[in-house]
Protein backbone atom coordinates (compact mmCIF):
# COMPACT_ATOMS: atom_id res chain seq x y z
CA UNK A 1 0.00 0.00 0.00
CA UNK A 2 1.04 3.26 -0.71
CA UNK A 3 0.83 5.96 1.72
CA UNK A 4 -2.27 7.69 1.02
CA UNK A 5 -1.22 11.07 2.41
CA UNK A 6 1.90 12.80 3.22
CA UNK A 7 1.53 13.99 6.32
CA UNK A 8 1.74 17.21 7.03
CA UNK A 9 3.42 16.97 10.36
CA UNK A 10 6.41 18.68 11.16
CA UNK A 11 8.59 15.75 12.84
CA UNK A 12 12.43 15.41 11.91
CA UNK A 13 12.76 11.55 10.74
CA UNK A 14 16.47 11.37 10.90
CA UNK A 15 18.19 8.13 11.51
CA UNK A 16 20.64 6.12 9.64
CA UNK A 17 21.11 2.32 8.77
CA UNK A 18 23.99 -0.10 7.91
CA UNK A 19 23.76 -1.06 3.85
CA UNK A 20 22.92 -4.81 4.67
CA UNK A 21 19.98 -6.58 5.90
CA UNK A 22 19.69 -7.54 10.02
CA UNK A 23 21.58 -10.49 10.77
CA UNK A 24 18.40 -12.19 12.47
CA UNK A 25 16.98 -15.72 11.31
CA UNK A 26 13.73 -15.49 9.31
CA UNK A 27 12.49 -18.27 11.08
CA UNK A 28 12.24 -22.14 9.57
CA UNK A 29 10.13 -22.88 6.61
CA UNK A 30 8.56 -25.99 6.28
CA UNK A 31 9.64 -28.58 3.56
CA UNK A 32 6.55 -27.77 1.74
CA UNK A 33 5.90 -24.25 1.64
CA UNK A 34 2.20 -22.67 2.43
CA UNK A 35 1.46 -20.68 -1.26
CA UNK A 36 -0.05 -18.04 1.07
CA UNK A 37 0.52 -14.75 -0.59
CA UNK A 38 2.60 -13.00 2.29
CA UNK A 39 4.20 -16.06 3.87
CA UNK A 40 7.72 -14.96 2.53
CA UNK A 41 9.72 -18.15 3.89
CA UNK A 42 6.84 -20.55 3.29
CA UNK A 43 6.34 -21.69 7.53
CA UNK A 44 2.47 -21.54 7.14
CA UNK A 45 2.21 -18.12 8.86
CA UNK A 46 1.37 -15.17 7.20
CA UNK A 47 3.92 -12.12 7.56
CA UNK A 48 3.72 -8.34 7.09
CA UNK A 49 5.99 -6.15 5.47
CA UNK A 50 6.41 -2.29 7.25
CA UNK A 51 7.60 0.65 5.04
CA UNK A 52 9.59 3.28 6.45
CA UNK A 53 10.37 5.28 2.74
CA UNK A 54 12.13 8.29 4.35
CA UNK A 55 14.69 6.69 6.15
CA UNK A 56 18.04 7.46 6.19
CA UNK A 57 20.43 4.87 4.66
CA UNK A 58 24.08 5.48 5.16
CA UNK A 59 23.75 9.11 5.15
CA UNK A 60 21.15 9.32 2.24
CA UNK A 61 17.75 11.04 3.58
CA UNK A 62 14.93 9.83 2.04
CA UNK A 63 16.95 6.37 0.64
CA UNK A 64 13.77 3.96 2.57
CA UNK A 65 13.94 0.97 4.08
CA UNK A 66 11.55 -1.97 4.22
CA UNK A 67 11.11 -4.28 7.59
CA UNK A 68 9.45 -7.30 7.13
CA UNK A 69 8.43 -8.94 10.42
CA UNK A 70 6.78 -12.53 10.74
CA UNK A 71 3.61 -14.20 11.80
CA UNK A 72 3.48 -17.29 14.10
CA UNK A 73 1.10 -18.88 16.59
CA UNK A 74 1.31 -15.85 18.86
CA UNK A 75 0.59 -13.82 15.91
CA UNK A 76 3.56 -11.02 14.48
CA UNK A 77 6.67 -11.38 16.22
CA UNK A 78 9.91 -9.03 16.29
CA UNK A 79 11.71 -11.46 14.47
CA UNK A 80 12.41 -9.85 11.10
CA UNK A 81 14.46 -8.92 8.44
CA UNK A 82 15.16 -5.51 6.97
CA UNK A 83 16.47 -4.73 3.50
CA UNK A 84 17.56 -1.48 1.77
CA UNK A 85 18.92 -0.85 -1.50
CA UNK A 86 22.35 -1.61 0.11
CA UNK A 87 21.92 -4.54 1.11
CA UNK A 88 23.17 -7.15 -0.63
CA UNK A 89 21.57 -9.07 -3.68
CA UNK A 90 19.38 -6.34 -4.09
CA UNK A 91 19.39 -4.10 -7.30
CA UNK A 92 20.42 -0.55 -6.58
CA UNK A 93 21.98 1.20 -4.38
CA UNK A 94 20.25 4.30 -1.52
CA UNK A 95 20.38 7.37 -2.74
CA UNK A 96 18.61 10.82 -1.62
CA UNK A 97 14.90 10.45 -2.06
CA UNK A 98 14.94 7.29 -3.86
CA UNK A 99 11.62 6.78 -0.85
CA UNK A 100 12.10 2.86 -1.25
CA UNK A 101 9.15 1.24 -0.03
CA UNK A 102 6.85 4.21 -0.97
CA UNK A 103 4.10 1.63 -2.10
CA UNK A 104 4.10 -2.61 -1.34
CA UNK A 105 2.60 -5.65 -2.57
CA UNK A 106 2.69 -9.24 -2.57
CA UNK A 107 2.19 -12.58 -4.10
CA UNK A 108 4.01 -15.24 -5.15
CA UNK A 109 4.96 -14.31 -8.83
CA UNK A 110 7.49 -17.01 -9.89
CA UNK A 111 5.04 -19.20 -8.42
CA UNK A 112 7.76 -21.43 -6.34
CA UNK A 113 5.15 -21.68 -3.30
CA UNK A 114 6.84 -18.76 -1.87
CA UNK A 115 5.07 -15.46 -1.06
CA UNK A 116 7.40 -12.67 -3.05
CA UNK A 117 7.52 -8.66 -1.91
CA UNK A 118 7.08 -6.10 -4.29
CA UNK A 119 8.62 -2.67 -3.17
CA UNK A 120 8.33 0.44 -5.30
CA UNK A 121 10.59 3.56 -5.13
CA UNK A 122 9.05 6.20 -6.27
CA UNK A 123 11.57 8.68 -6.17
CA UNK A 124 14.46 6.59 -7.50
CA UNK A 125 16.01 8.31 -10.08
CA UNK A 126 16.16 6.58 -13.97
CA UNK A 127 18.79 6.97 -16.45
CA UNK A 128 18.68 10.88 -15.51
CA UNK A 129 15.27 11.08 -15.05
CA UNK A 130 14.56 12.81 -11.61
CA UNK A 131 11.82 11.13 -9.96
CA UNK A 132 11.43 8.39 -12.62
CA UNK A 133 10.59 5.40 -10.36
CA UNK A 134 11.51 1.89 -9.65
CA UNK A 135 9.59 -1.73 -8.68
CA UNK A 136 11.69 -4.04 -7.36
CA UNK A 137 10.52 -7.77 -6.96
CA UNK A 138 12.41 -9.44 -3.55
CA UNK A 139 11.90 -13.41 -3.46
CA UNK A 140 11.11 -15.31 -0.96
CA UNK A 141 12.21 -18.46 0.17
CA UNK A 142 13.44 -20.58 3.23
CA UNK A 143 16.22 -17.42 3.76
CA UNK A 144 13.97 -14.96 2.05
CA UNK A 145 14.31 -11.09 0.28
CA UNK A 146 18.02 -11.26 -0.45
CA UNK A 147 18.50 -11.46 -3.99
CA UNK A 148 15.72 -9.72 -6.23
CA UNK A 149 15.00 -8.36 -9.53
CA UNK A 150 13.66 -4.84 -11.33
CA UNK A 151 10.88 -4.95 -13.19
CA UNK A 152 11.63 -3.58 -16.50
CA UNK A 153 9.73 -0.04 -16.61
CA UNK A 154 9.98 1.21 -20.09
CA UNK A 155 11.33 4.43 -21.41
CA UNK A 156 11.75 6.63 -18.18
CA UNK A 157 10.92 11.02 -18.07
CA UNK A 158 11.36 13.89 -14.99
CA UNK A 159 7.82 12.92 -12.16
CA UNK A 160 6.74 9.54 -14.15
CA UNK A 161 7.14 8.02 -10.37
CA UNK A 162 6.98 4.37 -11.85
CA UNK A 163 5.32 2.22 -8.54
CA UNK A 164 3.16 4.74 -6.94
CA UNK A 165 1.67 2.00 -6.19
CA UNK A 166 1.42 -1.80 -6.95
CA UNK A 167 -1.11 -4.86 -6.61
CA UNK A 168 -0.94 -8.29 -7.76
CA UNK A 169 -3.71 -10.72 -9.32
CA UNK A 170 -5.22 -13.33 -11.80
CA UNK A 171 -5.90 -10.66 -13.98
CA UNK A 172 -5.53 -12.29 -17.16
CA UNK A 173 -7.56 -15.15 -15.83
CA UNK A 174 -5.30 -17.86 -16.60
CA UNK A 175 -4.59 -18.68 -13.42
CA UNK A 176 -0.64 -17.23 -13.25
CA UNK A 177 -0.43 -14.17 -10.88
CA UNK A 178 0.00 -11.08 -13.00
CA UNK A 179 1.41 -7.81 -11.66
CA UNK A 180 -0.10 -4.24 -12.15
CA UNK A 181 1.66 -1.05 -11.88
CA UNK A 182 0.55 2.67 -11.59
CA UNK A 183 2.78 6.19 -12.20
CA UNK A 184 1.83 9.39 -12.43
CA UNK A 185 0.32 9.36 -15.72
CA UNK A 186 -0.52 5.73 -16.58
CA UNK A 187 -1.07 1.77 -15.88
CA UNK A 188 1.19 -1.48 -16.78
CA UNK A 189 0.45 -4.94 -16.60
CA UNK A 190 3.15 -8.03 -16.57
CA UNK A 191 1.71 -10.98 -17.53
CA UNK A 192 3.33 -14.01 -18.17
CA UNK A 193 6.50 -15.67 -16.96
CA UNK A 194 8.95 -14.32 -14.09
CA UNK A 195 11.97 -16.10 -13.01
CA UNK A 196 14.83 -14.97 -10.00
CA UNK A 197 16.22 -13.81 -13.34
CA UNK A 198 13.75 -12.05 -15.23
CA UNK A 199 10.15 -10.74 -15.88
CA UNK A 200 7.62 -9.94 -19.00
CA UNK A 201 8.58 -6.77 -20.58
CA UNK A 202 5.03 -5.32 -19.88
CA UNK A 203 2.25 -3.71 -21.40
CA UNK A 204 0.95 -0.25 -21.46
CA UNK A 205 -2.74 -0.56 -20.72
CA UNK A 206 -4.54 2.33 -22.64
CA UNK A 207 -5.96 5.15 -20.16
CA UNK A 208 -7.55 8.59 -20.93
CA UNK A 209 -7.42 10.27 -17.64
CA UNK A 210 -3.93 9.69 -16.93
CA UNK A 211 -2.46 7.43 -13.60
CA UNK A 212 -3.69 6.54 -10.55
CA UNK A 213 -2.23 6.55 -7.12
CA UNK A 214 -3.72 3.74 -5.37
CA UNK A 215 -4.73 0.21 -6.72
CA UNK A 216 -6.36 -3.15 -5.54
CA UNK A 217 -7.50 -6.51 -6.81
CA UNK A 218 -10.90 -8.17 -6.25
CA UNK A 219 -13.03 -10.86 -7.57
CA UNK A 220 -15.89 -8.18 -8.02
CA UNK A 221 -17.79 -10.50 -9.98
CA UNK A 222 -17.03 -13.95 -8.75
CA UNK A 223 -16.11 -15.52 -12.26
CA UNK A 224 -12.89 -17.09 -10.82
CA UNK A 225 -10.45 -13.64 -11.66
CA UNK A 226 -9.71 -10.41 -10.84
CA UNK A 227 -10.56 -7.20 -11.61
CA UNK A 228 -8.65 -4.02 -10.85
CA UNK A 229 -9.45 -0.70 -8.90
CA UNK A 230 -7.52 2.44 -9.79
CA UNK A 231 -8.82 4.56 -7.67
CA UNK A 232 -7.49 8.52 -8.54
CA UNK A 233 -8.80 11.97 -6.88
CA UNK A 234 -11.89 12.20 -9.08
CA UNK A 235 -12.66 8.90 -10.45
CA UNK A 236 -11.98 5.00 -9.70
CA UNK A 237 -11.70 3.06 -12.96
CA UNK A 238 -12.27 -0.66 -12.49
CA UNK A 239 -10.49 -2.54 -15.50
CA UNK A 240 -11.19 -6.36 -16.49
CA UNK A 241 -10.14 -8.78 -18.97
CA UNK A 242 -12.87 -9.31 -21.80
CA UNK A 243 -14.21 -12.45 -21.06
CA UNK A 244 -13.21 -15.59 -23.55
CA UNK A 245 -9.53 -13.68 -23.80
CA UNK A 246 -6.25 -13.97 -21.76
CA UNK A 247 -4.16 -11.46 -23.43
CA UNK A 248 -3.06 -8.16 -21.61
CA UNK A 249 -4.30 -5.98 -24.77
CA UNK A 250 -7.82 -7.56 -24.12
CA UNK A 251 -7.63 -5.67 -20.43
CA UNK A 252 -9.37 -2.51 -20.35
CA UNK A 253 -12.44 -0.39 -18.35
CA UNK A 254 -15.37 -1.58 -17.09
CA UNK A 255 -16.73 0.62 -14.96
CA UNK A 256 -16.33 4.34 -13.71
CA UNK A 257 -17.04 5.07 -10.11
CA UNK A 258 -16.54 7.97 -7.73
CA UNK A 259 -12.56 8.73 -6.68
CA UNK A 260 -10.91 9.15 -3.12
CA UNK A 261 -7.14 8.39 -1.94
CA UNK A 262 -7.55 4.89 -0.20
CA UNK A 263 -9.36 1.80 -1.52
CA UNK A 264 -9.78 -2.08 -0.10
CA UNK A 265 -11.36 -4.87 -1.76
CA UNK A 266 -12.56 -7.83 0.11
CA UNK A 267 -16.15 -9.79 0.73
CA UNK A 268 -17.92 -7.76 2.87
CA UNK A 269 -21.42 -9.59 3.11
CA UNK A 270 -19.78 -13.17 2.24
CA UNK A 271 -21.58 -14.00 -0.87
CA UNK A 272 -18.38 -15.21 -2.76
CA UNK A 273 -17.65 -11.71 -4.37
CA UNK A 274 -15.31 -8.86 -3.73
CA UNK A 275 -16.81 -5.62 -2.75
CA UNK A 276 -14.66 -2.54 -2.69
CA UNK A 277 -14.19 0.17 -0.35
CA UNK A 278 -12.94 3.99 -1.42
CA UNK A 279 -12.05 6.58 1.23
CA UNK A 280 -11.68 10.17 0.64
CA UNK A 281 -10.28 11.65 3.22
CA UNK A 282 -9.83 15.09 2.85
CA UNK A 283 -12.68 16.48 0.94
CA UNK A 284 -11.93 19.95 1.55
CA UNK A 285 -8.45 19.72 -0.17
CA UNK A 286 -9.33 17.18 -2.49
CA UNK A 287 -13.04 17.11 -3.94
CA UNK A 288 -13.76 14.17 -5.94
CA UNK A 289 -17.04 16.26 -8.07
CA UNK A 290 -19.58 14.85 -5.47
CA UNK A 291 -21.43 16.12 -2.58
CA UNK A 292 -19.53 15.79 0.70
CA UNK A 293 -21.73 14.05 3.27
CA UNK A 294 -18.76 14.93 5.99
CA UNK A 295 -18.59 18.57 6.06
CA UNK A 296 -14.28 18.50 5.66
CA UNK A 297 -14.01 14.81 8.16
CA UNK A 298 -13.88 12.52 5.15
CA UNK A 299 -15.85 9.37 4.26
CA UNK A 300 -15.71 5.91 2.64
CA UNK A 301 -17.79 4.70 0.22
CA UNK A 302 -18.59 0.73 -0.48
CA UNK A 303 -19.58 -0.82 -3.37
CA UNK A 304 -20.97 -4.09 -3.49
CA UNK A 305 -19.96 -7.12 -6.28
CA UNK A 306 -22.46 -8.40 -8.51
CA UNK A 307 -22.98 -11.71 -11.03
CA UNK A 308 -22.38 -8.35 -13.41
CA UNK A 309 -19.77 -6.56 -11.49
CA UNK A 310 -19.49 -3.92 -8.77
CA UNK A 311 -22.63 -2.31 -7.85
CA UNK A 312 -23.23 1.47 -9.50
CA UNK A 313 -25.32 2.29 -6.08
CA UNK A 314 -22.78 3.12 -3.46
CA UNK A 315 -23.22 2.82 0.97
CA UNK A 316 -21.52 6.23 2.38
CA UNK A 317 -20.19 5.92 5.84
CA UNK A 318 -18.74 8.55 7.99
CA UNK A 319 -18.25 9.78 11.41
CA UNK A 320 -21.99 11.10 11.76
CA UNK A 321 -23.62 8.06 10.32
CA UNK A 322 -25.29 6.28 12.63
CA UNK A 323 -23.89 3.86 14.99
CA UNK A 324 -20.01 4.83 13.71
CA UNK A 325 -18.46 6.52 17.03
CA UNK A 326 -16.89 9.89 17.06
CA UNK A 327 -18.50 12.62 15.06
CA UNK A 328 -17.37 14.52 12.27
CA UNK A 329 -14.83 17.18 12.60
CA UNK A 330 -13.02 18.88 9.75
CA UNK A 331 -9.76 17.97 8.72
CA UNK A 332 -9.86 14.27 10.87
CA UNK A 333 -8.88 12.04 7.69
CA UNK A 334 -11.68 9.98 7.84
CA UNK A 335 -10.79 6.75 5.38
CA UNK A 336 -7.23 8.01 5.03
CA UNK A 337 -6.40 4.16 5.36
CA UNK A 338 -8.64 0.92 5.03
CA UNK A 339 -8.32 -3.14 4.90
CA UNK A 340 -10.67 -5.47 4.91
CA UNK A 341 -10.43 -9.05 6.69
CA UNK A 342 -12.66 -11.50 8.95
CA UNK A 343 -11.79 -10.54 12.42
CA UNK A 344 -14.48 -12.90 13.86
CA UNK A 345 -14.34 -16.08 12.07
CA UNK A 346 -18.23 -15.78 10.23
CA UNK A 347 -16.89 -15.67 6.99
CA UNK A 348 -18.03 -12.06 6.23
CA UNK A 349 -15.21 -9.35 6.20
CA UNK A 350 -15.10 -6.31 8.49
CA UNK A 351 -13.99 -3.10 7.67
CA UNK A 352 -11.21 -0.99 9.55
CA UNK A 353 -10.72 2.53 8.73
CA UNK A 354 -7.82 4.93 10.05
CA UNK A 355 -8.76 8.33 10.60
CA UNK A 356 -4.83 9.83 11.60
CA UNK A 357 -6.02 12.93 11.94
CA UNK A 358 -8.59 12.56 15.09
CA UNK A 359 -7.78 14.70 17.56
CA UNK A 360 -8.66 13.84 21.30
CA UNK A 361 -8.96 15.16 24.32
CA UNK A 362 -5.47 14.39 24.72
CA UNK A 363 -3.87 14.77 21.54
CA UNK A 364 -4.31 16.63 18.54
CA UNK A 365 -4.03 14.80 15.44
CA UNK A 366 -3.48 11.36 18.19
CA UNK A 367 -5.32 9.27 15.75
CA UNK A 368 -8.16 6.68 15.33
CA UNK A 369 -9.32 3.76 13.89
CA UNK A 370 -12.91 2.55 13.49
CA UNK A 371 -14.08 -1.19 12.78
CA UNK A 372 -17.11 -1.68 11.13
CA UNK A 373 -18.64 -5.89 10.89
CA UNK A 374 -19.25 -7.36 7.75
CA UNK A 375 -23.11 -8.44 7.44
CA UNK A 376 -25.18 -10.14 4.87
CA UNK A 377 -26.73 -7.35 4.19
CA UNK A 378 -23.06 -5.59 3.38
CA UNK A 379 -21.61 -3.62 6.40
CA UNK A 380 -23.58 -3.15 9.57
CA UNK A 381 -22.88 0.22 12.42
CA UNK A 382 -24.30 -2.48 15.02
CA UNK A 383 -21.07 -3.03 17.25
CA UNK A 384 -18.70 -0.65 16.04
CA UNK A 385 -15.77 0.24 17.65
CA UNK A 386 -13.05 2.26 17.65
CA UNK A 387 -9.45 2.16 18.96
CA UNK A 388 -6.92 4.56 19.85
CA UNK A 389 -3.47 4.70 22.28
CA UNK A 390 -5.96 5.41 25.08
CA UNK A 391 -8.09 2.40 24.79
CA UNK A 392 -7.88 0.40 27.81
CA UNK A 393 -5.39 -2.67 26.90
CA UNK A 394 -3.91 -0.83 24.13
CA UNK A 395 -0.22 0.74 25.30
CA UNK A 396 0.56 3.57 24.65
CA UNK A 397 -0.72 6.87 25.24
CA UNK A 398 -2.61 9.43 22.76
CA UNK A 399 0.09 12.65 21.66
CA UNK A 400 -0.10 15.32 19.49
CA UNK A 401 0.70 14.38 15.90
CA UNK A 402 1.43 10.65 16.78
CA UNK A 403 -1.19 10.13 13.66
CA UNK A 404 -2.38 6.49 15.05
CA UNK A 405 -3.88 4.74 12.10
CA UNK A 406 -2.01 6.06 9.58
CA UNK A 407 -2.01 2.84 7.61
CA UNK A 408 -4.09 -0.63 8.87
CA UNK A 409 -3.95 -4.30 7.62
CA UNK A 410 -6.31 -7.04 8.49
CA UNK A 411 -4.96 -10.42 7.98
CA UNK A 412 -4.45 -13.43 10.07
CA UNK A 413 -0.78 -13.90 11.13
CA UNK A 414 -1.15 -16.25 13.91
CA UNK A 415 -3.14 -19.02 11.90
CA UNK A 416 -6.60 -19.11 14.13
CA UNK A 417 -8.77 -18.10 11.86
CA UNK A 418 -9.83 -15.03 12.41
CA UNK A 419 -8.00 -11.84 11.05
CA UNK A 420 -5.56 -9.36 13.22
CA UNK A 421 -5.87 -5.96 13.38
CA UNK A 422 -2.26 -4.53 12.43
CA UNK A 423 -2.04 -0.56 12.75
CA UNK A 424 0.96 2.23 12.89
CA UNK A 425 1.80 5.59 13.79
CA UNK A 426 4.47 6.90 12.15
CA UNK A 427 5.17 9.64 13.99
CA UNK A 428 5.03 7.87 17.37
CA UNK A 429 7.96 9.39 19.22
CA UNK A 430 8.75 12.47 17.83
CA UNK A 431 9.58 10.33 14.35
CA UNK A 432 10.31 6.76 15.21
CA UNK A 433 6.78 4.94 14.29
CA UNK A 434 5.51 1.82 15.74
CA UNK A 435 3.18 -0.83 14.88
CA UNK A 436 0.51 -2.31 17.04
CA UNK A 437 -1.25 -5.56 16.62
CA UNK A 438 -4.78 -6.59 17.94
CA UNK A 439 -5.55 -10.10 17.89
CA UNK A 440 -9.01 -11.34 15.94
CA UNK A 441 -11.36 -13.55 18.31
CA UNK A 442 -15.21 -14.57 17.49
CA UNK A 443 -15.98 -11.06 19.06
CA UNK A 444 -13.95 -9.23 17.83
CA UNK A 445 -10.83 -7.73 18.06
CA UNK A 446 -9.19 -8.02 21.87
CA UNK A 447 -7.49 -5.29 23.77
CA UNK A 448 -5.84 -8.04 25.72
CA UNK A 449 -2.38 -8.88 25.03
CA UNK A 450 -1.97 -6.36 22.41
CA UNK A 451 1.49 -6.37 21.14
CA UNK A 452 3.61 -3.16 20.49
CA UNK A 453 6.84 -3.36 17.84
CA UNK A 454 8.93 0.15 18.05
CA UNK A 455 12.78 1.05 17.57
CA UNK A 456 13.88 -0.89 20.30
CA UNK A 457 11.45 -4.66 19.41
CA UNK A 458 12.68 -4.39 15.82
CA UNK A 459 16.49 -3.20 16.81
CA UNK A 460 16.35 -0.21 14.61
CA UNK A 461 17.47 3.27 15.12
CA UNK A 462 14.81 5.83 16.58
CA UNK A 463 13.71 8.14 14.20
CA UNK A 464 13.19 5.42 11.37
CA UNK A 465 9.11 6.35 10.79
CA UNK A 466 7.91 2.49 11.12
CA UNK A 467 5.04 2.35 9.25
CA UNK A 468 4.62 5.30 7.19
CA UNK A 469 3.36 2.70 4.47
CA UNK A 470 2.00 -1.25 4.90
CA UNK A 471 1.71 -3.95 3.13
CA UNK A 472 -1.71 -4.05 0.78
Amino acid sequence: MRHPVRLAVAVAVAASLTGGALSVAAGSAVAAPSRLADDFNGDGFRDLAVGMPEQTVNGKRGAGAVLVTFGSVRGLTSQRVLVTQNSTGVPGAAEVDDHFASSLASGDVNRDGYADLLVGSEGEGVAGASLGGAVTVLWGGPSPLRSGLLLPSGPSYPSRMFGADIAVGDFTGDSAPDVAVTTATSLKLYSGTFTRTTAPAGYEVPRGDGGGWHITAGDFDGEGKDELAVVQQDVTIVHGQTPGTSSPASFGEQTRLAGGNAVAAGDLNGDGRADLAIGLSDPRLHPNGRPDPSGGSGYVTVHFGTASGLNPVRRVYHQNTGGVPGGNERGDNFGAALAIGDINGDHRADLAIGIPYESLTDGVRAGDVVVLRGASGGLTTTGAAHYTQDSPGVPGVNENNDVFGSQVRLADFSRDGKADLAVTAPYEDAGSGALWQLRGTTSGLSTRGVSLFGPREYGIAAGSGIGTTLLD
